[in-house]
């Protein structure tokens, strides 16, 4: 901890006053999140601390609304270390509120997907037995078809018992804040195929330290004051995103759910400075409106692949602001590449940021030279395995050069052997995307009686100029090897997404 401090206070995050803070909030209620929220409160009282739909909260009001839900969760709800709470709720106060007020009380914390589907659902409450659900009223038909038995809380309701009624009460409840230790924090990663995985940690400022000193350094946070979080906060990145902000005293501005027309005005209306997103979203408010983006200074992409092509497009339009981010839910944040890294290679993910180990391996397990694509397998900190292993399979492949930075080549199950070659089909989607007239593209392994396995392209026409199949095969045979040429192209109006952003090849199949 004292080492941690120390770090801080060098970069100058911290100034002594700024240390008795936090040392004086981790004292009153323990470690856990709230010593976080309770340390910006103390040292931002009269920021604006979240901006969402309902209005906004500075961050002494958003303490005070949290201790009071903490005091009325443990006496109405019985939330105490050992018990299990599920937040299922999108982006808006109250989550933020829900988030502290459970760590203070030392329960576990889930926070689950709004868009699972009732099975998921169903099969996930079966497996963890939460003893409280706080959701929002959308998904509320689900939960009542569910067998659930635990109690519930509505995030907001107009007239019944709700967080946000129960967190503006104001002088309800006897109880006074007890010393606690921070249960786990559980995001769900996965889902696609029908069944979520779960990747759980403590909150730990020690462990915490490199990632967030090397990400606050290069991406110059402590100078930003306002970030929209557009990527949902049950996801990792998203969370991560709030963490960051809360520590630095920054503004957050919410929207429960991403619209490329509200982002867009909400960046133009209120001059906001930064921005978390998927590339996904970043697409669509850049052919939307790129102009109403003019006062971000710094745009942090990640949770998907970032094309060669929209990294140009931002950089020409907007300067260069654009960071891309690649970790996973059970790993965390590991690889980053800054304005300057996508200028050397518009593809790459970046270098492993600071106290990040990777290994890329064959099917052997033997480290691949620079150059060969090999599994990505990472070892920090702050990643997290059920088993106690210190490395973690991302389920990617990709290779590293010469100069020390990664690329990616796709998820290990993407890979098909053609003809005795092995084939990626993230390369051909990156030629693709390439071209002016397509604007979105995905690729997979189709069976073929000659080579054993083909690719097969998906693509969505840019405007309304469709590229006959010959004439984009002719285009891409100056530009792909022979094997990595499609048996078949399929044009499509729209691609399937995952929520965050991903094309969903599951559906393509």
């Amino acid at each position: 901890m004292l080492n941690a401090l120390k770090k801080l206070y060098k970069i100058k995050l911290l100034s002594l006053k700024g240390i008795f803070l936090l040392l004086h909030s981790v004292f009153k209620g323990g470690i856990n999140l709230m010593a976080l929220l309770r340390y910006a409160a103390k040292r931002f009282p009269g920021n604006i601390a979240v901006s969402d739909n309902n209005g906004d909260i500075t961050y002494t009001d958003l303490l005070a609304q949290s201790e009071q839900l903490t005091i009325l969760l443990a006496e109405q709800y019985q939330v105490a270390r050992g018990k299990k709470i599920a937040l299922m709720c999108r982006n808006h106060a109250s989550l933020v509120r829900s988030v502290f007020a459970v760590s203070q009380t030392g329960a576990d914390l889930y926070l689950l997907n709004v868009e699972m589907s009732l099975a998921q659902f169903n099969t996930f409450c079966g497996r963890h037995s939460f003893d409280l659900v706080i959701y929002d009223e959308e998904v509320s038909a689900l939960i009542r078809e569910s067998p659930l038995k635990a109690k519930l809380i509505v995030s907001y309701s107009q007239g019944l018992l709700s967080v946000d009624s129960m967190a503006k009460s104001g002088g309800g409840g006897n109880s006074k804040i007890a010393r606690v230790r921070s249960g786990k924090i559980t995001v769900l990663t996965g889902g696609t195929t029908g069944e979520f995985k779960t990747a759980a940690r403590k909150a730990s400022m020690v462990n915490f330290l490199d990632p967030f000193l090397d990400l606050v350094i290069k991406l110059n946070l402590e100078s930003v004051k306002s970030v929209y979080i557009a990527t949902p906060v049950y996801h990792g990145f998203g969370i991560a995103s709030l963490f960051m902000g809360m520590m630095l005293g920054t503004r957050l501005y919410l929207l429960p759910r991403f619209e490329k027309q509200k982002a867009c005005e909400l960046i133009r209306n209120n001059r906001i400075e930064s921005v978390t997103l998927v590339p996904l979203m970043l697409h669509r408010m850049m052919e939307y409106d790129p102009e109403a983006l003019s006062s971000l200074t710094c745009i942090i992409s990640g949770g998907a692949m970032l094309d060669a092509k929209l990294v140009r497009k931002t950089t020409s339009r907007l300067g260069n602001i654009l960071f891309n981010l690649y970790g996973t839910s059970e790993a965390g944040v590991s690889v980053m590449a800054t304005p300057a890294d996508l200028v050397y290679d518009n593809s790459t993910l970046g270098k492993a940021i600071k106290g990040v180990t990777i290994n890329l391996l064959d099917k052997d397990n033997i480290e691949v030279a620079d150059g060969t694509p090999g599994r990505i397998c990472i070892r920090s900190k702050w990643s997290v395995r059920p088993d106690g292993d210190s490395w973690i399979e991302t389920g990617d492949l990709g290779y590293r050069d010469r100069a020390g930075y990664y690329f990616l080549c796709g998820k290990t199950d993407d890979m098909i052997v053609s003809g005795g070659e092995n084939v990626y089909p993230v390369e051909l989607e990156r030629v693709l995307l390439q071209h002016e007239h397509i604007k979105h593209a995905a690729v997979i392994g189709i069976s073929d009686v000659e080579f054993g396995q083909r690719l097969k392209a998906f693509v969505v026409p840019a405007g309304d100029c469709v590229i006959p199949a010959e004439e984009l095969k002719q285009w891409l045979s100056i530009r792909v090897a022979r094997y990595q040429m499609p048996r078949e192209i399929e044009y499509m109006d729209e691609l399937p997404f995952t929520s965050l952003g991903k094309p969903d090849k599951k559906r393509l199949v």
